[in-house]
């Protein structure tokens, strides 16, 4: 019999020991997948060619703008965020100081507050079920579902408000053997502290608030506190919540240089503070149709969080949760709490990222599952080793099924594409960069007051006043995109014409400035009065230079068309890459107009002149550019002044002199 019991007790150590082993393991795997897949450099954004591109700048099209304010002391877009972006910026400048990227430091800030709200989820399971490793693996799980484990890796806000979150349901659903000493109205006063941090912060975070409710009620009508008092504490410290909205006014005060809009006025204080300017998109469905279409999204948003196998466990194992389990009053709770933020996504599903929102219904499903986990062990002891590597399992293809999709968002290069562009721009003159505001205008921001690599370069928004710049000597320059957004008065091929730009500037004209960047001219650039025109072609149109440039991977083709007169037709330009003969299918960088198909040849004043630059890839086999003007008749195309610039004649760009 001794020999018998010392065996069964090395049994059960044993398994103990593999259990814990498939806990600790997956814990550090998932913070490894964390560290390889923390966004590292300045977020860019897709383009939005498809839904899936949507969705993903739905999810990083704000992330370099935090990136920004979470490193110079700035402030953010509505509804502020004020607590999270002053705790980012001192999180922020230690790492700065010993060397670490900014946009890292930024991204490990999220990092911070996604760690908090994994170690609260998974203290909370470790009390309810008596078994630390279940919390430990539960956890995890819960970090490998794609919206966690985005917004642990992004500076994303959402990252505070899903801790913040974590926390209220540790602090309401803390089961009775650990919280004795803790009366019910210490807790009511933890939740209310909590609560108002957590609401100021997010105001999604106040769906939660039924399950909260429920949890303290009973407890404190137990008690009989003195209500009034209890109410003014409780009131009072919600209210604390609310003190950081000074940190915009006073930042704005200050003229810190990254300010979203005038929350040092009482009005645009009011309008961040309740984000009006998101009123558009706070609508219930029209119909019927409507509502099944949003059920319907919100069905698959789960199906990508969790898997489909996945999301039909995580239902029935809460369902058990709710009726049979130990612990059913806590998944009631929890279930209720997940219930406001499931309501909300089928109702208003267009008024922030539905993701976001429905990640409190994913972490009730995931404590249903684990708390329906425990229910089997207490049934059948041998069910641990089965539990654990189950869970592992599932997380482990969670991990695999998204590590693809994390990879590409955090590793989108159009942020740093921007910056790499501002190497073109002439340097040593007064520069101005334009973009309207969000990705490219805060990657661009980032080079100029985070980093300082591009410190000389001013950088502008939609509301600056072009004409003050114009009229103070600076250099106006834009790319190419922006007219996507704020089409040019003229039909183009970006879009119907469009009064903005002539409501700011006036009458104007655009130029290239160098390969990716249009100037804004309020006066045409002319010939100068002694100089020829050049080689006439049609419509009096002439063509006055063309020279190639080349670095490694590009072919840069440079030409500067005039016009005798108003030309009266409007030519498309062809631009080739061949060999020696021409290619039935060569590579091209053709436009249906000047400036990256802006600025028509009929806006042309008699004697002005404008630059045009195409870019072309470097290829083995592509010896000249040949280029030239084109129409189309009765089915033929035409071609106007054909010439062939030999590639062996490139020289360096001046931005690639010297290196």
């Amino acid at each position: 019999m001794p020999n018998s019991s010392a065996r069964s007790v090395r049994q059960t150590r044993s398994a103990a020991a593999r259990v814990w082993l498939l806990s600790i393991l997956p814990a550090l795997a998932l913070l490894l997948l964390y560290a390889v897949t923390l966004q590292t450099h300045i977020s860019g954004s897709f383009g939005e060619t498809s839904p899936q591109n949507i969705l993903k700048n739905e999810y990083i099209k704000d992330v370099a703008e935090i990136q920004v304010a979470l490193n110079v002391w700035g402030t953010i877009h509505h509804t502020g965020y004020p607590l999270f972006a002053s705790g980012g910026n001192l999180f922020t400048w230690p790492l700065r100081s010993l060397g670490l990227e900014p946009a890292a430091a930024a991204s490990l800030y999220a990092t911070a507050w996604g760690l908090l709200t994994l170690i609260s989820f998974g203290t909370l399971l470790w009390r309810l079920t008596e078994r630390p490793w279940l919390g430990v693996l539960g956890a995890v799980l819960l970090g490998t579902v794609r919206s966690f484990w985005i917004h642990n890796v992004i500076a994303e806000v959402y990252s505070m408000s899903l801790a913040i979150t974590a926390l209220l349901l540790l602090v309401a659903l803390w089961p009775a053997p650990w919280r004795d000493g803790w009366s019910a109205r210490h807790r009511l006063l933890a939740l209310a502290l909590l609560g108002g941090i957590g609401v100021a912060h997010h105001r999604a975070v106040t769906f939660i608030a039924p399950g909260l409710i429920v949890a303290i009620g009973p407890a404190l009508w137990r008690e009989r506190p003195p209500w009034r008092r209890l109410a003014w504490q409780a009131g009072g410290l919600f209210a604390l919540g609310f003190v950081p909205y000074l940190y915009l006014p006073l930042r704005a005060w200050q003229g810190a240089e990254w300010v979203y809009g005038e929350p040092d006025t009482l009005r645009g204080l009011w309008i961040e503070f309740s984000g009006r300017e998101a009123d558009r998109l706070v609508r219930l469905p029209a119909d019927l149709h409507g509502l099944a279409d949003n059920l319907t999204d919100t069905w698959q948003i789960l199906v990508e969080e969790l898997s489909l196998p996945g999301l039909l466990v995580g239902i029935v194992a809460l369902l058990l949760a709710l009726t049979v389990t130990p612990q059913r009053r806590a998944a009631r709770l929890m279930a209720l709490s997940a219930a406001g933020p499931t309501l909300f996504a089928a109702l208003y599903h267009t008024a922030v990222l539905p993701q976001a929102i429905l990640m409190p219904t994913v972490l009730a499903l995931v404590f249903g599952v684990v708390l329906t986990a425990d229910w089997l062990i207490r049934q059948w002891k041998a069910a641990a080793v089965l539990v654990a590597v189950s869970l592992v399992c599932w997380g482990a293809g969670l991990a695999i099924w998204h590590y693809g999709y994390v990879r590409e968002l955090v590793d989108e290069p159009t942020g740093l594409q921007t910056i790499a562009r501002m190497e073109r721009l002439p340097r040593g003159e007064r520069v101005a960069l334009m973009f309207p505001w969000g990705p490219r205008y805060a990657a661009a921001s980032y080079a100029r007051l985070v980093t300082g690599q591009y410190a000389d370069v001013r950088v502008v928004d939609h509301k600056a006043d072009y004409r003050a710049l114009l009229a103070q000597g600076y250099q106006l320059f834009t790319e190419p995109e922006t007219f996507y957004t704020y089409p040019p008065p003229w039909p183009s091929a970006y879009g119907a014409p469009s009064s903005w730009w002539s409501e700011r500037l006036g009458d104007f004209a655009l130029s290239s400035a160098t390969p990716g960047y249009v100037q804004l001219l309020t006066v045409p650039p002319l010939l100068a009065p002694d100089e020829p025109l050049g080689e006439p072609i049609v419509y009096g149109i002439h063509r006055q230079a063309a020279w190639l440039t080349c670095d490694r991977e590009h072919i840069y083709l440079h030409v500067i068309w005039s016009a005798e007169r108003r030309p009266e037709g409007d030519p498309s330009i062809f631009v080739h890459l061949t060999g020696d003969m021409p290619a039935p299918n060569p590579p091209n960088a053709d436009a249906r107009h000047p400036v990256y198909g802006l600025y028509p040849f009929t806006e042309l004043f008699p004697g002005q002149w404008v630059r045009d630059d195409f870019t072309l890839p470097r290829l083995p086999d592509g010896t000249q550019v040949r280029f030239g003007l084109y129409e189309q008749r009765d089915g033929d195309f035409v071609n106007y002044g054909e010439m062939a610039l030999p590639v062996a004649s490139c020289t360096l760009p001046p931005w690639a002199e010297g290196r």
